[in-house]
């Protein structure tokens, strides 16, 4: 199971499950015979602090056994492992995170400010691959390695290409007639495809390269939603000579695109909500833990991450309170680093949290959040 922390929002039910969780997030790298050392005393070491915050035997068996190398993933690179009563909910590989010292918790609820942070912003496209004789559909997530789903559909070449076997008959309308009517077939199967997995997984991109001619089939045949975006590469894949470097830089760079469009998009949100007296953006800590508290955030944006701060979680609604608070004592779970809780507290309130460069929060601020209705509503309540 994963978690897709990020713009699509985090998994809440993460946070429902009753019962300990453990968290450890690790150095897995490899490519040097000092780091295979260290991979290989991993699980070790971990089981002695997983001990020494009263884990279970069950807990640091499952944590332990999954401490294994990324083999295929260029240096660095880290683990985020999650266990619950004993089950390995989340194992995520997390490519370009230099972890120096293994940062492992135990809890009532998960630490989930990592795997966030590195996965804040993402979301899922489509790479599909056209041939007259079939094709490929990949589904992807962008700030994770690999396929995460995979559909083909394979026509039948020798059927594709019988009227090719007879000398001079190719070119005789009826001949060509069926073998086209074969490439739309395919290129219609392969659309179908292509618009199921977008609707299921709510896709932000499809990337479609190929066969000039099967690929442009295709690209005619998606479902209206999926049209717009769709972004074609002029690249016949589908062959023994493709360079598939080239390729996946190219598909990077659509995603890219995306990311950075995003990016301009909260930007201006922010910037546009900061003037005119509009009061549906909340600034700095303590307005954001308020309009938590009211469940009233759209958008948790953080550009710096409150580690000198402590915040209180609690059983229920609102989730969470500051220090100095003495109200719903009966729902008190403990005190945490804020991160932790504002995490927790975003997740349980149905909001999305965004992690920002420098420059994106007005005034110099290292919180803010988009709100769903303006302070001043709930003030007049």
């Amino acid at each position: 199971m994963t978690s897709r922390a990020g713009s699509t929002g985090i998994d809440a039910t993460l946070y429902r499950r009753e019962g300990q969780w453990c968290t450890a997030l690790v150095d897995v790298s490899l490519g040097t015979t000092a780091a295979q050392e260290a991979v290989d005393a991993l699980p070790e070491k971990v089981r002695k602090i997983l001990g020494s915050q009263q884990a279970t035997e069950a807990d640091i068996l499952a944590l332990t056994e999954v401490l294994v190398p990324a083999a295929g993933h260029a240096s660095p690179v880290a683990r985020f492992v999650a266990v619950n009563n004993g089950e390995v909910v989340l194992d995520e590989v997390i490519s370009g995170l230099n972890v120096q010292t293994p940062d492992i918790n135990c809890g009532p609820f998960p630490n989930l400010v990592a795997l966030a942070r590195a996965r804040g912003g993402q979301f899922p496209y489509l790479v599909a691959e056209a041939s007259k004789d079939g094709g490929e559909v990949r589904l992807y997530h962008s700030s994770v390695k690999g396929a995460e789903e995979s559909r083909g559909v394979t026509g039948d070449p020798e059927e594709a290409h019988h009227a090719r076997k007879v000398p001079g008959r190719y070119d005789e309308p009826k001949n060509q007639s069926s073998t086209e009517e074969i490439w739309r077939r395919n290129a219609e199967d392969l659309a179908q495809q292509i618009d199921e997995l977008a609707r299921d997984h709510q896709v932000r991109l499809i990337v479609l390269a190929g066969d000039i001619k099967a690929r442009e089939l295709v690209a005619s045949k998606l479902g209206a939603a999926n049209k717009p975006i769709t972004s074609i590469l002029e690249q016949h894949t589908r062959t023994g000579g493709a360079d598939q470097r080239a390729f996946a830089q190219a598909v990077q760079e659509k995603v890219d695109e995306v990311l950075g469009r995003d990016l301009q998009e909260l930007s201006a949100r922010v910037s546009n909500r900061s003037g005119n007296g509009r009061t549906d953006l909340a600034l700095g800590f303590e307005s954001v833990v308020a309009a938590l508290q009211q469940a009233q955030v759209e958008t948790v944006l953080v550009s710096e991450y409150q580690d000198d701060q402590t915040l209180i979680a609690l059983k229920a609604d609102p989730w969470l309170l500051s220090e100095e608070a003495e109200d719903h004592a009966e729902l008190v779970i403990g005190s945490w680093p804020a991160p932790e809780v504002l995490l927790r507290a975003t997740a349980l309130t149905d909001a999305s949290i965004r992690y920002v460069p420098a420059g994106v929060l007005p005034g110099g601020v290292g919180i803010a959040a988009l709100l769903r209705w303006p302070q001043t509503a709930q003030a007049s309540a």
